[in-house]
């Protein structure tokens, strides 16, 4: 018996000797990483991937900015990269030369390769034009039109581009030498690629706008230092004969909680319609967080959790990675119910437009101001002002008796 045990030991030894051989390295550093949309194109992006105290970490670049990713699984050839948020995640097969497989999201798959050792975004040549595209531009695109704002650094083309329901966040890329501008924006939530021909410093032409698996816009822009979106504050408001909310909703403890409660009185609030796939969401929440810890008792700030999962555990679940990835230090309500069923969950509301909306509340609960969207970091000036003007109407609020 104890011949057949050490015959055994022997054998299970070799084994994971010879599956240990069979496994790919998985190379450290900068990689470069592609998403194929539905007609093929390429989105290209990089990330870093790096060993901590032997834990595998992806660093995804988007931008000036770095989104780090710590649920990183490897099982013999395969790996596997949950997103902190936006209920995502890459399925890959670790191969001599490459990664491949599928970025999974509730509603698609992208196929996905990465190869190591790249640090370019775009691999053609970048040409000495980028100056060119550095400003403010109006882009059409037929149906809407949004406000592109390009830096050129040294070559390498960053900015962003304003809507009325928010930023886009972080774009980085070039102008190659046939004269086109090539963005492209990945953060696990947003899934973007600009494309356009430079025919002037005012002018942009064929203009494409991939956003996701399948979406795909066109038009043209034009230099406009003057563009305005329509003004945030004007475009969602209370119905006639409302002046607060009658919610009810169960924060992460379960327990019930009203703008009727006590400790609302006498404070001024500010409410905030977010949720977790929600990308401009996760750059308000680390705002507002910063904002509570600013002003303390003298400010109250809850979040309104719109999930995809209508069910408490499922919802709380969802709600608990914004808290933790925007480090939130305010109280989060579940409110039950999805995106689409807004509506009912506020019918107070008049015209909802975006995720996210913030409502001021002041002393005597009455609701003062309505913001639609967001305009965070990737916005560079824009952001500033808003943080700005926030503090300005806030502290004008607290002063009020």
């Amino acid at each position: 018996m104890k011949k057949q045990i050490f015959l055994f030991s022997i054998l299970a030894t070799l084994l994971l000797i010879s599956c240990g051989r069979g496994t790919k390295e998985l190379q450290t550093g900068v990689w470069r990483a592609a998403l194929y949309t539905s007609d093929s194109t390429e989105i290209p992006f990089n990330f870093n991937l790096a060993v901590n105290e032997g834990d595998t970490i992806v660093e995804i670049l988007t931008g000036d900015n770095i989104y780090t990713v710590k649920d990183v699984l490897r099982k013999g050839d395969s790996l596997f990269i949950t997103m902190p948020l936006f209920s995502s995640k890459f399925a890959l097969e670790v191969t001599k030369k490459m990664l491949k497989g599928e970025f999974i999201r509730s509603s698609y798959r992208m196929e996905v390769k990465a190869w190591p050792g790249i640090e370019r975004r775009f691999m053609e040549e970048a040409s000495a034009s980028a100056s060119l595209v550095q400003g403010r531009w109006l882009v059409n695109l037929g149906e809407r039109e949004i406000i592109g704002e390009f830096a050129d650094n040294n070559g390498r083309v960053t900015g962003s581009f304003l809507t009325p329901s928010g930023d886009y966040r972080f774009f980085e890329g070039i102008v190659d030498n046939n004269g086109e501008l090539m963005l492209s924006c990945f953060d696990g939530g947003f899934i973007r690629l600009f494309k356009a021909k430079v025919e002037s410093a005012d002018s942009l032409s064929n203009v494409r706008l991939y956003s996701g698996f399948s979406t795909l816009e066109s038009g043209f822009a034009l230099r406009r230092d003057d563009a305005q979106l329509p003004d945030a504050y004007s475009v969602t408001g209370m119905k006639k004969g409302y002046t607060t909310f009658g919610f009810s909703f169960p924060n992460l403890e379960g327990k019930a909680v009203s703008l009727k409660d006590d400790r609302f009185k006498n404070r001024v609030t500010i409410l905030q319609i977010s949720g977790s796939w929600c990308p401009n969401c996760l750059d308000e929440s680390r705002f507002l967080s910063e904002m509570k810890s600013r002003y303390g008792e003298s400010l109250e700030v809850v979040g309104l959790a719109f999930e995809r999962a209508e069910e408490f555990d499922s919802a709380k679940l969802e709600a608990l990675k914004l808290v933790e990835a925007a480090g939130i230090n305010y109280e989060m309500l579940i409110t039950g119910y999805t995106p689409s069923r807004l509506k009912e969950a506020l019918p107070e509301l008049e015209n909802f437009k975006a995720f996210p909306t913030t409502v001021y509340i002041d002393k005597k609960g009455s609701v003062r101001r309505i913001h639609s969207g967001f305009n965070g970091p990737g916005t560079g000036i824009h952001y500033t002002k808003f943080v700005e003007e926030f503090i300005r109407f806030v502290d004008s609020l607290i002063a009020e008796k």
